[in-house]
């Protein structure tokens, strides 16, 4: 009935368990309300294994410093995603968060690949992500106003879908991706390197910005939603590639180093900060002295990372908050870090306000990490200890663990560790709420000869004698009860309808404009309902019942990004983008930005006197209220929630106000029309059809999105 898992099979790549450290609240990380008490999502300050994924082998974990999500690879090459996932950043329309206790499981056979395709790496920006398969093929969801998800400028692309590149004419093959804040980079097998979306500071590398001028004293800048190559690499093949928030660092197959983007604080170590459009040559890399070139590079908010081929770490930009290497005294040029200098660094990254570096020291592993203002235990040197560090500071609580990987996100940090006796003593997350007592087989104790074995994954007990077939003794290493390893099958956890829904069943893709969001067929029924464990909608338990909201996103800038970083790379309003007709170049215009969608369901064939209509409006009410929303609506819906309450005998009207905002049609215009209330209780000035209208205009044109349901039957 059991199963034990001890060491890496020899025809399987490398694989080992996540753990994680630092926040796990994902809509509020970076927020003001982030500072509120944790509740059920807590602040890891101490290194936890991710519950979740105890049984999954995985080969390659990937976040970035400004990504609130995560995608884990496992060894069957397919992909795991939980975090943030607001603008269908993880391919899911109006979803907030996937929770880590149930990732969202994803196969390439989902997204429409032919059977056998893997998931060979992936990447994510601040609101999107991109998956590389190992058939060449490269798949994006999220935000996409400024085309970075390789589709034509839209709000938001969901789920996620094909980006087709050159790469496809010339039977090139993707094989890496890298994404910052509003754009994204590939790597190809020939060491090509294609970008797409914001090139405000250069990050596309194609020699220009297309900053002009729409209006007086008003500029704005071309994107690129079509891969375009990246200029200056002609004659280098390119093996490596990594983006921070506004820029990119190549690496080639001799060593050598290029960057090219925003140059702020100094970040491309080239010396001073004037942007750079097309890959520059770093030379501290440069040298004749091939053990003194590159073997890694990494990129962060304000800072570039390289390990050269000694295992020294460099570090250029701006990396600290106070002191030598802040805004004030950036590090102009690449400098070696000289308090790990004995140490051989193997893999390093760079986090919203973390740096961290894996290698050996002395023959033995060692995992040092450094920054300021962790203020999410991202460190994870435990509740006694500081949440800053200004200099590298050996993480003890990883000591015992054998790291190989580590990925920083902007507040929170994933390592891939091999299994040992460190790993199994790890604390994991979540935890269980109510642990059995008993052997799960018998439910009975058997005394200190037959004392339990616990799963290490769902910490259930058996006894050994209870196990089919049974043990004569404890197994070394890990051990999982059946039920938590038939989770790590390759059938278990089938993705979501609406990845099979967009590709077809089989392997077919949909026909289905690029880029274009998700359309539903039933405009009556727009929630997403997901097999169990595979994602968390905001209200689980069933359908949203009368008038539930989502709870939405109020997007305060993270402190953890500098001001020259924070937001979006352009004016969303006054996007521009390459169009070629008749050998002109239009900019067509773009619709307002969308905040996330309220969600309202209204039955007018209920009593519309129930106090539980008036609770819910209310709620609906405040939502709407802390997105800062029109005055003129809050007051129409304040008066609503007081007529219900009050059971006035206008409340019917009240009512049909209210739906006439969300919903307008000639039948609830007539209702109005019909319904007036007296005009000592309501100006009959302001009770107009037209006046009804212009509000539901000004709903519309911010919250496009709104999922609302009207039974007109009153």
């Amino acid at each position: 009935m059991a199963s034990s898992s001890v060491a890496n099979e020899s025809n399987t790549p490398k694989w080992g368990r996540v753990v994680l450290s630092g926040g796990t609240d994902w809509p509020k990380l970076g927020r003001k309300s982030d500072r509120v008490s944790p509740g059920e999502h807590p602040d890891l300050t101490y290194p936890h294994l991710l519950r979740s994924l105890r049984t999954v082998k995985v080969v390659s974990i990937h976040t970035s410093s400004h990504s609130d999500h995560a995608v884990a690879i496992d060894i069957h090459g397919f992909a795991h995603l939980w975090g943030r996932a607001s603008n269908s950043a993880l391919g899911l329309p109006t979803t907030a968060a996937i929770w880590e206790d149930g990732p969202l499981k994803i196969r390439p056979i989902d997204l429409g690949a032919e059977q056998g395709v893997k998931f060979v790496h992936a990447a994510t920006g601040r609101s999107h992500t991109l998956l590389v398969s190992s058939d060449g093929n490269v798949w994006t969801a999220g935000s996409n106003s400024s085309g970075q998800c390789g589709h034509d400028p839209c709000p938001e692309v969901s789920p996620f879908k094909l980006v087709e590149g050159d790469w496809l004419k010339t039977n090139d093959s993707v094989i890496q991706a890298s994404a910052g804040n509003t754009f994204s980079l590939v790597l190809t097998a020939s060491g090509k390197v294609y970008a797409f979306g914001s090139g405000e500071k250069g990050q596309l590398g194609n020699g220009r910005t297309g900053e002009h001028i729409i209006t007086s004293g008003r500029a704005v800048f071309d994107t690129e939603n079509i891969p375009l190559l990246v200029k200056g690499l002609a004659d280098r093949k390119i093996v490596q590639i990594a983006s921070g928030l506004q820029h990119s660092l190549v690496l080639d197959s001799e060593g050598y180093v290029l960057v090219f983007g925003c140059a702020g604080y100094c970040r491309l170590g080239l010396g001073d900060q004037k942007d750079v459009l097309i890959p520059k040559l770093v030379p501290a890399f440069s040298g004749e002295r091939e053990a003194q070139r590159a073997a890694a590079v990494f990129g962060g908010p304000t800072a570039s990372a390289v390990i050269d081929r000694g295992g020294m770490f460099w570090l250029a930009g701006k990396w600290k908050i106070s002191g030598d290497g802040s805004a004030g005294q950036p590090w102009t040029t690449f400098r070696y870090v000289h308090d790990i200098s004995a140490m051989e660094c193997s893999n390093a990254g760079l986090g919203g306000v973390t740096l961290w570096a894996v290698g050996m020291n002395d023959g033995k592993p060692m995992t040092v990490a450094w920054g300021q203002n962790a203020v999410n235990g991202e460190l994870g040197q435990g509740d006694d200890k500081p949440k800053s560090a200004t200099k590298p500071t050996p993480i003890e609580t990883l000591a015992e663990l054998d790291i190989f990987r580590v990925a920083p996100g902007a507040h929170t940090v994933y390592f891939l560790a091999a299994p040992n006796d460190g790993l199994s003593d790890l604390p994991a997350h979540p935890e269980v709420q109510t642990p059995p007592a008993h052997c799960l087989v018998c439910n009975a104790e058997k005394g200190a000869d037959d004392s339990p074995l616990e799963c290490e994954k769902c910490e259930g007990l058996y006894h050994l004698s209870c196990l089919n077939p049974p043990l004569s003794e404890i197994p070394l290493g890990e051990w999982f009860c059946d039920r938590c390893l038939s989770h790590a099958s390759p059938d278990y956890l089938p993705a979501p309808s609406v990845f099979q829904e967009a590709h077809g069943a089989g392997g077919e893709p949909a026909k289905r404009g690029r880029g274009r969001p998700r359309k539903y067929a039933d405009h009556t029924s727009h929630m997403m309902y997901m097999s169990e464990g595979a994602g968390t909608p905001m209200n689980s338990g069933g359908p949203m019942e009368l008038g539930t909201p989502i709870a939405g996103e109020k997007r305060d800038r993270s402190p953890d990004y500098d001001d020259d970083d924070a937001g979006s790379d352009y004016d969303v309003r006054a996007a521009t983008t390459k169009w070629e007709s008749g050998g002109t170049n239009k900019r067509p215009k773009m619709d307002p930005p969308l905040q996330p969608p309220l969600r309202i369901r209204i039955d007018s064939s209920r009593p519309i006197s129930s106090k539980r209509s008036a609770h819910t409006i209310s709620t609906f009410l405040s939502e709407y209220q802390s997105r800062e929303g029109d005055a003129t609506v809050v007051v129409q819906m304040q008066r609503l929630v007081k007529a219900l309450e009050e059971e006035k005998e206008s409340k019917k009207w009240y009512l049909l106000q209210f739906m006439a905002l969300f919903a307008p049609s000639e039948t609830i215009f007539h209702h109005l029309d019909a319904s007036v209330p007296p005009v000592s209780e309501y100006s009959s000035r302001s009770c107009g059809t037209k006046r009804i209208f212009n509000l539901s205009y000004k709903l519309w044109t911010s919250y496009k999105a709104i999922d609302c349901h009207f039974k007109e039957n009153i």
